[in-house]
């Protein structure tokens, strides 16, 4: 699985979105963040940084999003 995986579901519950408007508000597919979400695939840097901006608008700070390295699990909280 994929370290990004429960990051990503995560973050879409914390703002209580489906799938479908988590995908629409990213302009993904639905498949995408599914596969995502379950590990099969992961994020490019491109779609790492929408995904820390889009969380930063909403009040949630992704540490370490845009980070490579596969030892640090990235932490969620909420943003200041």
């Amino acid at each position: 699985m994929d370290r990004l995986a429960p990051v990503i579901r995560d973050l879409r519950n914390r703002l209580n979105l489906t799938q479908e408007e988590f995908a629409h508000a990213l302009g993904i597919t639905v498949s995408t963040v599914n596969r995502w979400e379950k590990g099969h695939s992961a994020p490019s840097k491109l779609a790492r940084a929408s995904l820390a901006r889009f969380a930063g608008r909403r009040g949630v700070a992704m540490d370490n999003l845009l980070d490579d390295s596969e030892g640090d699990m990235m932490s969620s909280r909420p943003a200041n």
